[in-house]
């Protein structure tokens, strides 16, 4: 009740102060000092730009949540490709051990060439 008196008394004042005296009776389709313009609900009301950036907001958001999947897929990747890489390097060093078991069981020194190339691969 009391909202409304003072909501009464501030309409008689916004009617009575100078821009009202000066501008004349306000249209309530109209926004007041704007003439033939914009209406109030084109400036806020159904029309205004706020769905647009709802609209832009959800897409952006969408957009975001895709890649941030498409993020942590690459990632995925990534690990499985540094695990084979883990798993081909201990394959390698274990039949580096068994061909150098096999060489010294043989008893026989290496060809200089193949020497060489096990150097290169131990280094």
């Amino acid at each position: 009740m009391e909202i409304e008196q003072q909501d009464e008394s501030s309409r008689m004042l916004s009617q009575n102060n100078s821009l009202a005296q000066a501008l004349g009776k306000e249209d309530p389709s109209r926004v007041h000092g704007v003439s033939f313009g914009p209406t109030p609900n084109q400036l806020c009301g159904r029309n205004s730009h706020m769905p647009r950036i709802g609209v832009q907001i959800e897409e952006i958001q969408r957009v975001l949540l895709e890649l941030q999947v498409e993020l942590e897929a690459e990632k995925l990747k990534k690990k499985a490709v540094e695990d084979e890489v883990v798993i081909e390097k201990k394959k390698r060093q274990a039949m580096e051990c068994a061909l150098r078991y096999l060489i010294q069981r043989q008893g026989e020194e290496l060809p200089p060439d193949i020497a060489a190339r096990m150097n290169f691969l131990e280094g």
